[in-house]
């Protein structure tokens, strides 16, 4: 195994690990308003107690998607450089593995439409909703939810080509 495809590996290792440490935490952040709000401690409850319950838990929803807005676009920006590095890294290697560089190149397109397209309309949509009461559902919610589903299966499919190509360096040494 030569020194590129080494440094390759362990961008791709890194790659699929943020991945994966991205989605446990987007599922986490929403969970752990509920959590406080259900076990709140004495200095919570008398630093909140002049906001109503539901504007207590509106503040925080509020804080948990601007922290998760923040995350999602360094997210996005990170995958953009891990991407770029891969595919250099493939394209060096001789002989050229043609699938392998393609597999890295597709991950690398869908995190730049992740990242340029669909994160910020997200994060757009996202803020014009957030303090707009559900029912009946907002403008601009059926398509937050379709964005939201787009990049969860893009996301999820840049993963999965991550693995196969991890499987394929794996198996192929």
């Amino acid at each position: 195994m030569t020194r590129t495809h080494t440094l390759a590996v362990a961008i791709l290792g890194l790659w699929i690990g943020w991945t994966l440490f991205m989605w446990f935490l987007a599922g986490r952040s929403f969970s752990t308003v509920d959590g406080v709000l259900n076990k709140q401690d004495k200095q919570f409850a008398a630093a909140t107690q002049s906001m109503t319950p539901e504007n207590t838990r509106l503040a925080l929803r509020y804080l948990a998607s601007e922290i998760n807005r923040r995350i999602f676009s360094a997210y996005g920006y990170g995958g953009i450089v891990l991407g770029i590095f891969l595919v250099f890294l493939v394209a060096r290697q001789t002989p050229r593995d043609k699938f392998s560089l393609t597999l890295a190149a597709g991950m690398l397109v869908i995190v730049l439409v992740l990242s340029l397209v669909v994160t910020p309309q997200i994060i757009s949509i996202g803020r014009s909703i957030d303090f707009v009461p559900r029912n009946p559902p907002p403008p601009g919610f059926r398509r937050f939810w379709m964005l939201h589903g787009a990049f969860t299966l893009l996301d999820g499919t840049k993963l999965l080509a991550g693995l196969v190509l991890m499987g394929r360096w794996i198996f192929k040494a």
